[in-house]
């Protein structure tokens, strides 16, 4: 309140009441020094007519300083003429009050200008919040690692950052105001369908792999992985169009170093196995010649024929090395289908483990034609493998079971022996390569790459193996298609 008269402030300050906290100055140079020291106040309530300055003259100073361009400042003064009233609002003031006047109108309008002074103090400060947040998302956008860009619904680029732009080879000017066809004419014809999709349906395109070919350097393509996400309002409504481009260069390459360094230690799997099989025939047929000699002591005859034995087992491993080195290597496992007889194959196979299983008994039992057009030596190594395995892992005492069912499409055999039961969970990874069960049981030969060679060997037949277990039993159960491969 600046009012030259004392009296007047005091009528002024009664008639706001209790509603505002008054402070009062006798002319305009302290009420200005006043609000330079200070914070400025809600409403200033000016008298016209003072020394020094009037009224009009504050009111002008004020509307000059940033700091109180806005203030809501109230006129009172004792002129009536219409030129005098303009003269004042064009100072700068907001409303005035005609002397003499009456309390309930000075608190009405000071009152509004309160309330004015609030909203005016809100709105500049959203507006301060919102443009912090623009300018953090700038920056964000700016310093971000991925490529970013905003299109408005005619596909116009509206923002695109550096590295969306250097994904592009382009500079960063080179999109402002720009249509994708103009700036991207190679990428349009089948981007700008997208994205029209995009904003069409509201659904997020994602996760899309790209290569992205700058012009004048061909061969030197980008691999990106590229979403698409439409741009909506607080409303809901669809404005436009976001791109996310991440640069997975990087990884392609590392991924491409990873197939040659597997592809190359499957390899060398298999180097080392085919040249392995020399040495070990040497061994054993070194170990053969020496027990068939009949002249080693019994002590040394038995050392020999473990030997053998183990030169066998290692000979299997090696030939399941080779095969699972030719399945990863895309050649597949060779198979050779001809006329073969399913029993004549198991009774073989069985013999032979039991030579190695002296003590062990193996029931077979056959049914209805096992004839059909097979690999008979892959067969001998499936029912080997499964066999084998049974005998291995279920109690000593116990009789394993080959059970061969000749069916009018088909051929099956199955595997049964009592013993621990597999952990369903191992069950789904029991057939891939390089993987046991937990529990140790059902894992053919020392690698653990039996079951899969069985897997493969079956499908190469157009055929399946399978495998359940119970507290009971394990069955593994192979079936054949006469037709064979």
């Amino acid at each position: 309140m600046v009012d030259d008269s004392a009296s007047e402030a005091r009528f002024i300050k009664a008639a706001l009441g209790t509603g505002f906290q008054v402070e009062t100055f006798p002319d305009g140079a302290a009420m200005l020094e006043r609000l330079h020291a200070g914070r400025a106040p809600d409403v200033v309530v000016l008298d016209w007519e003072m020394p020094g300055m009037s009224g009009p003259e504050v009111c002008q100073f004020l509307r000059g300083q940033r700091e109180t361009e806005v203030l809501p400042v109230l006129l009172l003064t004792s002129h009536s003429r219409p030129e005098d009233l303009v003269q004042g609002l064009r100072a700068g003031a907001n409303d005035y009050v005609s002397k003499p006047f009456r309390t309930e109108e000075v608190r009405a309008r000071v009152d509004a200008l309160a309330r004015t002074k609030r909203l005016v103090d809100d709105v500049r400060r959203a507006s301060e919040e919102k443009a912090e947040v623009f300018a953090q998302l700038d920056a964000l956008l700016t310093s971000s690692p991925v490529g970013l860009s905003l299109m408005d619904r005619d596909l116009r680029f509206v923002r695109v950052n550096a590295c969306m732009a250097k994904l592009d080879g382009l500079p960063v000017d080179a999109y402002a105001g720009r249509t994708l066809a103009e700036v991207l004419p190679g990428r349009a014809p089948w981007l700008e369908p997208l994205l029209r999709r995009v904003m069409e349906t509201g659904e997020p395109a994602e996760e899309l792999g790209l290569t992205l070919e700058h012009a004048g350097a061909p061969g030197s393509g980008v691999h990106v992985m590229a979403s698409y996400h439409p741009v909506r309002t607080a409303r809901g409504e669809v404005v436009g169009v976001g791109s996310v481009l991440v640069d997975v260069t990087r990884h392609k390459q590392a991924e491409a170093e990873l197939r040659s360094t597997a592809e190359f230690r499957e390899r060398f799997l298999g180097i080392v196995g085919h040249d392995l099989r020399n040495p070990l025939n040497s061994i054993r047929m070194g170990a053969s010649f020496l027990v068939a000699s009949e002249q080693l002591p019994p002590p040394l005859e038995r050392t020999a024929s473990r030997i053998i034995h183990s030169t066998d087992r290692m000979t299997r491993m090696i030939t399941e090395l080779l095969d699972f080195t030719r399945s990863r290597l895309g050649s597949g496992i060779p198979l050779t289908p001809g006329a073969t007889d399913l029993g004549q194959v198991a009774r073989q196979v069985v013999g032979e483990l039991e030579l190695v299983h002296p003590n062990r008994t193996v029931k077979v039992t056959a049914t209805g034609p096992l004839t059909g057009s097979w690999d008979a030596d892959r067969l001998a190594q499936v029912l080997s493998n499964l066999v084998g395995n049974a005998l291995q892992y279920s109690p000593a005492d116990a009789t394993v079971e080959l059970t061969l069912v000749g069916e009018p499409e088909q051929a099956v055999a199955r595997v049964s022996n009592p013993g621990e039961a597999i952990d369903p969970e191992e069950l789904k990874t029991l057939f891939h390569p390089f993987q046991r069960a937990r529990t140790g049981a059902h894992v053919p030969s020392g690698l653990g790459l039996g079951l899969f060679i069985s897997d493969q060997i079956a499908r190469g037949h157009r055929g399946s193996l399978t495998v359940t277990s119970d507290a009971e039993r394990t069955v593994f159960t192979l079936t054949l298609p006469r037709s064979g491969a």
